[in-house]
């Protein structure tokens, strides 16, 4: 399948490749826009939470037909290769795609072999079908639910521990920070005001220590260690661009990009999958996305025409965390607690019912 010259080619299935090709589309609608994705939907993840909690399923946004309404060709397919030199991607199905201009948009998954032990004796509710058979053990009797979280996003393991505290009262609830996340990210107030917050649902917060293995029916730590019938942990991640060459990612397959978004020659990264520069941070996901979309679009548009690249990242943007602990939450920056309560969790619910209904989400 050649696309001829001039092409973007976006690949992922998920909030980055929608978001970064429908800002191109705005930016610029004569340049021809390819999305490759087998993804029919687009899960909204944030609202993963609810579902062990026994709440209800997250919302649905129609990925293919908002593309396909705004003139954006879907190629139902996985990419399996990538030769960047000649600028051509090598489907599943055999037949490659030409592209002047490649955007990665491929997300992360749950890294699952970081935590030695984790794979044979923890669930890693990070997707829809997970994060229901976390839900299914809970409801089959499981008494004692400890909740590994950290790494690169330490928010939904919270999330998940005070959500299913609050709403299954039969589970006793145990959050385990994995590699000092509280220390390095929240700091000491914010970490008292959320362990007070998780002792009042009748949860326990363990910030001692760090995650060394898993093992069955018990977390160890560098000092002590957790028993409990059920283990989840949330967080560590792996980007998906295994097709890409070796060299132009991290050690946990993310794909390393400077502070215009690029990745090499022809390459732009968005999402989950990016792994930015020392000195930048991005926002948590959904934020993430929307606050370079356009710049990448822009930097994309303009790469078509020989244009300079503008940065899309800045220097010292500042660490920004306000995880949803089942109806309040506390706003840290750069591990100074700004604000908690109901106030940060109705500024984000805001955001997001907008972002949903201007997405036609179903289920919301």
């Amino acid at each position: 399948m050649n696309m001829g010259l001039g092409r973007v080619v976006v690949v992922g299935g998920g909030f980055a490749a929608l978001e970064v090709a429908l800002a191109l589309r705005k930016l610029d609608a004569s340049v021809p826009v390819t999305v490759v994705s087998d993804e029919t939907e687009v899960v909204y993840r944030p609202w993963l939470i609810r579902v062990p909690a026994g709440g209800q399923q997250p919302p649905i946004i129609p990925f293919p037909r908002l593309l396909e309404a705004a003139g954006v060709e879907v190629v139902a397919r996985r990419v399996a290769g990538a030769d960047l030199d000649q600028r051509h991607l090598v489907l599943d199905s055999g037949a490659a795609i030409d592209y002047e201009q490649l955007v990665v948009a491929t997300g992360a998954t749950a890294d699952r072999q970081r935590v030695p032990g984790a794979l044979r004796h923890a669930i890693f509710p990070c997707d829809l079908d997970d994060a229901a058979a976390l839900e299914a053990r809970i409801s089959a009797g499981a008494s004692h639910l400890a909740v590994v979280f950290g790494w690169e996003r330490p928010g939904p393991g919270l999330e998940y521990a005070a959500w299913i505290a609050r709403h299954r009262s039969g589970v006793r609830v145990t959050a385990v920070d994995g590699d000092g996340t509280m220390a390095r990210r929240f700091g000491d107030k914010a970490t008292a005001w959320i362990r007070t917050r998780l002792e009042r649902l009748g949860a326990h917060l363990i910030t001692d220590g760090t995650v060394e293995r898993i093992g069955e029916g018990t977390v160890h730590l560098s000092e002590g260690a957790v028993d409990a019938d059920l283990i989840a942990i949330v967080a560590p991640l792996r980007g998906n661009a295994a097709w890409l060459p070796p060299n132009l990612l991290t050690d946990y397959g993310m794909l390393r990009v400077d502070n215009t978004m690029a990745a090499g020659p022809g390459v732009f990264a968005i999402g989950d999958v990016v792994a930015v520069p020392d000195g930048y941070r991005l926002p948590p996901a959904l934020r993430s996305i929307q606050a370079t979309a356009p710049g990448v679009a822009r930097n994309v548009a303009g790469a078509l025409r020989g244009a300079t690249m503008q940065p899309v990242l800045e220097l010292g943007r500042p660490d920004m965390l306000a995880p949803d602990l089942a109806g309040v939450s506390v706003l840290v920056r750069d591990r100074r607690l700004v604000l908690r309560g109901r106030l940060p969790l109705l500024i984000r619910a805001s955001g997001e019912w907008r972002y949903l209904r201007s997405r036609s989400a179903r289920g919301s």
